[in-house]
């Protein structure tokens, strides 16, 4: 099934339930996909986030398993806190297999397929930076009102924002660059931080901070050209990079023992230079489809699938 894009604006009386409208745009969006499942939405009693959890479904994505999206609003002020998972227990909703935050000095045991062997039992109140805890990408709305765009492919989903508060959300597949196998490479990266991945075969059956499932950085493979000149040696067109992404060294010697070059992001590229009076949703024309920054000054794109 070919990429889901689309775009709008919230209105609605307060914070709150901008951030209801936002999360039912997701919901709607990510099952209208035929890779994606809804799990279920519940908010435990006495709680105060009522839980969505999503389901991408192997049959589509091309992965061994079904793999997990799991979003928690905070029903007072509609902050989303969401992250990726790749083991998740409707009965018990109990999550699983799935990166956490900087453990500090902290190390932990990872499994003999480098997952850290942390759960997190979705609970009453919403999602902390507590070392065992999923790490999660979050945006809070403020005011009453938001633009957005949504895309929704059949390994993945991004999701940016626009008004009092910007930011985006990317969750799915990514492109290992490794000579070790990874069965399911997962990602999230988002605004506020760089993001992680669910595995590091690396790390397997050894002794690490939970760092080492942490992206460290973000890295252009390719030329990331100039977004506000063509290039005429090619053929008036932007050359633009792939996003490459690198596992967080932590201590000295991180690279020795747990790697550095992981991978690349699927549906993103790189630029520089955006040009002066973009406005948010408007588009770069890339290899026959639209592409579209998540904030008008910034670099990177996402493919939307749509034709120029």
């Amino acid at each position: 099934m070919a990429i889901i894009f689309t775009t709008g604006t919230i209105n609605a009386p307060d914070a709150g339930s901008v951030g209801l409208a936002m999360v039912e745009k997701i919901r709607d969006d990510l099952v209208a996909h035929v890779a994606w499942e809804l799990v279920e939405e519940f908010t435990p009693s006495g709680g105060a986030v009522r839980w969505h959890v999503f389901k991408c479904l192997a049959t589509e994505s091309g992965l061994p398993v079904d793999f997990f999206v799991i979003m928690g609003r905070t029903l007072g002020d509609g902050s989303i806190r969401a992250f990726i998972c790749e083991g998740y227990n409707s009965t018990t909703h109990v999550a699983s297999l799935y990166a956490s935050h900087s453990s500090g000095s902290l190390v932990y045991a990872f499994t003999a397929l480098g997952y850290l062997p942390h759960t997190y039992t979705l609970g009453l109140g919403a999602l902390s930076t507590a070392n065992t805890l999923p790490k999660y990408s979050v945006w809070a709305p403020s005011g009453v009102s938001t633009k957005w765009w949504l895309t929704v492919t059949e390994d993945g989903f991004t999701v940016a924002f626009n008004g009092a508060v910007n930011g985006y959300m990317h969750f799915g597949v990514y492109i290992p660059l490794t000579s070790m196998p990874i069965a399911m490479p997962l990602s999230m990266i988002d605004s506020v931080s760089l993001g992680a991945v669910t595995r590091n075969p690396a790390a397997a059956n050894g002794s690490f901070r939970s760092d080492v499932l942490l992206i460290g950085s973000h890295v252009g493979l390719g030329f990331a050209g100039r977004l506000d000149l063509n290039d005429k040696l090619q053929a008036d067109l932007r050359p633009i990079a792939e996003l490459g992404i690198t596992v967080d060294e932590g201590l000295t010697g991180g690279r020795v023992n747990t790697g550095w070059a992981l991978g690349k992001m699927k549906r993103i590229r790189i630029g520089s230079n955006p040009p002066a009076g973009f406005a948010f949703g408007d588009a770069y024309a890339f290899q026959g489809r639209l592409w579209v920054p998540y904030h008008p000054t910034h670099s990177w794109v996402w493919d939307t699938g749509v034709a120029v």
